[in-house]
């Protein structure tokens, strides 16, 4: 008997169905959320910081009634980039106690200037420490923070290759329960971990699991659910993703604790590892694999849960002549002839792109001026209408047309974004004020903001779209080799993502 025709007598899209989009669906979506979310609201770093000083002694300071602020004036140098305010970076190579003692109570430009050598003070607002502010990623070292993201985007590139070849070769079952329980461990770790070889590492590991944590519950979920019925599971995936996207900013706000933070969107994924204990194995997964019986055996149970009945002598063929088949593909299959080959490569083009800018987008809104709470949220917000585009316009417009529409538009918004960055401020200041560092460049204009939304809507309808016309363009045979080609070369413009944010903080 045909698979979809066992499944449908079992039950396409009965109450077992509906068990694991609510268990397994769903809780995937927002697990995702936080977890990738987290590793940007870890390395925050707040706008406003500046060199620690070694003060003088309090009674000197009441002495001469000197403030903080006049203290700061005293020993820092102006932000010679800006041409206002005071440097972040720098400080006079003097003694305040002596200078103070001595009534010498303004600086002079000719004095030379030294690193800060202290370290930093932070005010942070309604900001928090994080690891990089406990590590002081500013300045000379702002680059470590970037080095921190393409370790955990580089994990997601090889975690896409790794877990892949799990649910392949070993089943999709395992491939989660591995995923889910790494995830849980390197995030829980990670939060203990207060030095940046150790953190990298661990995040690393984390980002390995990106793309499973999203994918292999979903796929699972799939390969019981009759064809009539599998778009609902990823509209509802996409769902939970947005509202917990939406709720992980304030989520981080709430805890005001990086190490806190991480542990809490760490935890939840041991829930699944728990729950893996009661779901099956994928029946059509097992059927590629020769395992007939067990197949048929998971089949019954899901009859069970839908009141439902099969034959427990019966005999699933219709897969053994697509194994086999599937036997002799290889990668190179890919390239081997003109029309699959013209495909590949411009596919090849397409999903490096399209990751690379979605993923620089969302990386990016830590650094638009604005709220950075309010900014995430909103971005996470603007996702929906991204996707109700896909739902629509693919079923009116065909694939091609919308991807080239929204690609175009995010392209010319995204020149346009160029064209407004030095706009009013969000504070009314009109002067863009830079700095050797990171934080200068979170100075950002309204016009930048909403902009950069309008990208956000497009370049999620250009992510949805680019899935589903890629899992069309190649044939049966070749799919899923094909998807996984693609999504590797997408992930790995991730590597190119921070370079772009990092050197944009720089001009």
């Amino acid at each position: 008997m045909d698979f979809n025709d066992a499944l449908s007598g079992a039950g396409d899209f009965g109450t077992y169905q509906k068990l694991l989009i609510l268990l397994l669906v769903v809780p995937s979506g927002a697990l995702c959320a936080l977890v990738y979310f987290t590793q940007y609201f870890i390395i925050l770093i707040p706008e406003d910081y500046s060199c620690r000083l070694d003060e003088p002694p309090r009674e000197l300071l009441d002495a001469y009634n000197l403030t903080s602020d006049l203290l700061r004036q005293l020993a820092l140098p102006p932000d010679e980039e800006s041409g206002s305010g005071l440097s972040r970076c720098l400080m006079y190579d003097t003694n305040l106690t002596s200078l103070v003692m001595t009534g010498n109570l303004t600086s002079n430009a000719t004095w030379d200037t030294v690193a800060c050598r202290n370290g930093w003070d932070y005010k942070y607002g309604n900001l928090y420490p994080t690891i990089a502010t406990e590590l002081n990623m500013v300045c000379d070292r702002s680059h470590l923070s970037y080095y921190v993201q393409t370790f955990f985007y580089a994990g997601t590139s090889i975690g896409s290759v790794f877990f892949g070849f799990i649910a392949d070769r070993y089943g999709r079952k395992p491939s989660i329960v591995v995923s889910y329980a790494m995830a849980w461990l390197a995030g829980l770790a990670s939060s203990f971990v207060h030095n940046l070889a150790g953190f990298a590492i661990l995040r690393f590991l984390v980002g390995m699991c990106i793309i499973p944590l999203s994918e292999d519950p979903y796929v699972l979920s799939l390969e019981y659910i009759g064809p009539r019925w599998r778009t609902l599971p990823i509209v509802l995936w996409a769902l939970s993703y947005i509202i917990f996207s939406m709720l992980c900013p304030w989520l981080a706000y709430g805890i005001h604790n990086w190490t806190y933070l991480s542990v809490c969107t760490s935890m939840p994924l041991l829930l699944v590892v728990v729950f893996m204990r009661f779901v099956p194995e994928s029946a059509s997964w097992l059927l590629t694999r020769g395992r007939n019986e067990a197949a048929v055996r998971y089949l019954q149970q899901v009859a069970f849960f839908n009141k439902r009945h099969i034959p427990e002598n019966l005999e699933l063929k219709a897969e053994r002549g697509t194994r086999e088949e599937s036997k002799r593909v290889t990668f190179l299959d890919l390239f081997r002839t003109p029309r699959i080959r013209k495909h590949s490569l411009l596919m090849l083009c397409a999903w490096f792109v399209t990751y690379c800018c979605y993923h620089t987008n969302v990386y990016n809104t830590s650094f638009l001026g604005t709220d950075v709470y309010l900014s995430y949220t909103l971005g996470s917000l603007v996702e929906l209408p991204g996707m109700l585009l896909v739902l629509f316009g693919l079923d009116t417009l065909g694939r091609r047309w919308p991807m080239i529409i929204v690609t175009g538009v995010a392209g010319v918004v995204g020149i346009f974004s160029i064209l407004f960055r030095n706009g009013p401020y969000v504070s009314g200041k009109h002067k863009r004020e830079t700095s050797a560092d990171i934080s200068a460049f979170k100075a950002r204009p309204v016009s930048v903001l909403v902009l950069s939304l309008l990208m956000r809507v497009c370049l999620t309808a250009e992510y949805d779209t680019i899935m589903q016309y890629s899992a069309e363009v190649y044939p049966t045979v070749l799919r899923g080799r094909g998807l996984a080609f693609l999504r590797f070369a997408g992930t790995l413009s991730l590597y190119v993502s921070p370079s772009i944010v990092y050197l944009a903080s720089r001009s």
